[in-house]
């Protein structure tokens, strides 16, 4: 192990918590270890998934601003510009514009600025056609 956490509980949960993990024979440490593990598991996207879910958060903003007709040529060359040059500044492109419409921000969205291939397909979500699974 190389790193610790440290979490704030009260005093009884945790005399409770080590009183009965002692009952059934079992480490605190484990316990909280693979609870941290499974929660993880549970929650961590692929990165299919994320892409998947850019570019339905992008067909969705589409959809948003009018349909593909609406949607900006200058706005899109921008987007395309800064997935090329600076992820973060195509982030913060994209939040503004859900700010200016008054829209809300999808978590996924978060995303486009690690990888270039999510901010391409949020971008591909925007000019592209309805995803297949909805």
């Amino acid at each position: 192990m190389d790193a610790n956490l440290q979490i704030r509980i009260s005093k009884n949960l945790k005399e409770s918590f080590q009183q009965i993990a002692k009952e059934n024979n079992k480490d605190t440490s484990s316990l909280m270890r693979d609870w941290i593990s499974n929660y993880v598991a549970e929650h961590q996207k692929s990165d299919e998934d994320l892409a998947a879910e850019l570019y339905r958060a992008g067909y969705r903003l589409q959809q948003d601003l009018g349909g593909r007709e609406k949607v900006s040529k200058e706005f899109v060359k921008q987007l395309q510009e800064y997935a090329l040059t600076d992820q973060k500044e195509f982030t913060q492109l994209i939040l503004n514009t859900y700010l200016d419409h008054d829209l809300t921000i999808p978590s996924v969205v978060s995303k486009t600025y690690k990888v270039y291939a999510f901010s391409q397909m949020f971008l591909f979500g925007l000019i592209g056609d309805n995803p297949k699974n909805g």
